[in-house]
């Protein structure tokens, strides 16, 4: 019990007080961090980085949403130009979820490589489990309009988990959790240990937003081996999903049901869906080692150590993370 409550005071002091960042390495200055949370915190990483004593930093950008159409690319490449002309020592790479924003990116002067977020999803914690099937679809996402649940709205066996976070939240709340998908079966939260488990209650995974990041969820539930519906988008999802596991369709919420409807008469085999979604993860993972290790040399990520869980980006950070994956009082080097 002392120790539970330890570690609870350790994680929670770890997400409150710790910069948005994983720091791979003090010197040279290597760190990961998502692009939203590295802009909106520019003035402490600036003057971190007037601080620091290494030779080079370079920081490594995920995308949380797409920068792909002008209104979200051109101001983000803004942004980055103007943090790299007050930091000479900086460069920022891009790890864009899609070719089309390497291409966009590029084009607006930054430096970008496709390095899909969801291919440092730890899939030790995404197992195949053999549970009885209780629902013919899952929706793991937040309850806000981006995420259009309104199109599930034809499915009568679902199954939803998400919070709601924002005043913005409320009314759409009330329309879909009160309203179009009043029977669903509805948690706010589940602990992540529990999200297996969850995800392989469903004949299939559902993904219906128009525009988002690369939505980790969508690639949860491959690894977890059920398939998944999905409707057209932007932000890079569909780059994780093999042709045979995944069927994208309008957006109509009986085209939904249907494509529902097919995966509960006949799915794929779970282990077939897993081991393909983990082969498209295989060059997305060696593509960023490599960078990683040519922005830390001399220094050298080690290759019996695992990349950590989304490269420990928005987790709840265990303690014993800092040490496993060697971010605990990084030496210079």
């Amino acid at each position: 019990m002392a120790f539970q409550f330890l570690k609870e005071r350790i994680r929670n002091f770890a997400r409150n007080n710790l910069p948005p960042c994983s720091v791979f390495c003090r010197n040279p200055l290597v760190l990961v961090s998502f692009d939203s949370d590295f802009i909106q915190a520019k003035d402490w990483f600036l003057a971190a980085f007037a601080k620091s004593p290494a030779k080079s930093i370079h920081v490594f950008l995920q995308l949380g949403w797409e920068r792909e159409t002008p209104e979200n690319s051109v101001p983000f490449a803004t942004d980055i130009r103007e943090i790299l002309a007050a930091c000479p020592r900086l460069k920022i790479t891009v790890l864009a979820n899609d070719p089309k924003e390497v291409e966009t990116l590029s084009g607006l002067g930054l430096h970008a490589v496709f390095c899909h977020q969801n291919a440092f999803l730890d899939e030790t914690r995404y197992p195949v489990l053999k549970v009885p099937k209780r629902y013919d679809a899952i929706y793991v996402a937040r309850i806000t309009p981006f995420k259009r649940h309104q199109l599930a709205a034809d499915i009568k066996s679902l199954r939803l988990i998400g919070g709601y976070f924002y005043a913005g939240d409320m009314q759409y709340k009330k329309e879909i959790l009160d309203g179009k998908l009043a029977h669903a079966d509805y948690s706010f939260m589940v602990k992540a240990s529990k999200i297996p488990a969850e995800i392989a209650a469903a004949r299939c995974g559902l993904c219906l937003s128009a525009a988002e990041g690369a939505m980790f969820a969508s690639t949860e539930y491959l690894l977890c081996g059920i398939p998944v519906v999905n409707t057209h988008n932007l932000g890079g999802r569909d780059e994780m999903f093999p042709d045979f596991a995944v069927k994208t369709v309008p957006d109509d919420s009986a085209a939904v049901a249907a494509a529902v409807a097919g995966f509960v008469r006949s799915a794929p085999p779970p282990e077939d869906i897993r081991a393909a979604v983990l082969e498209k993860m295989k060059p997305h993972r060696k593509t960023f080692r490599t960078l990683l290790n040519e922005a830390m040399a001399p220094a050298h990520y080690p290759d019996s150590r695992p990349l950590p869980n989304k490269l420990m980006l928005r987790c709840s950070r265990q303690p014993l993370d800092y040490i496993r994956y060697g971010f605990l009082f990084p030496r210079p080097r």
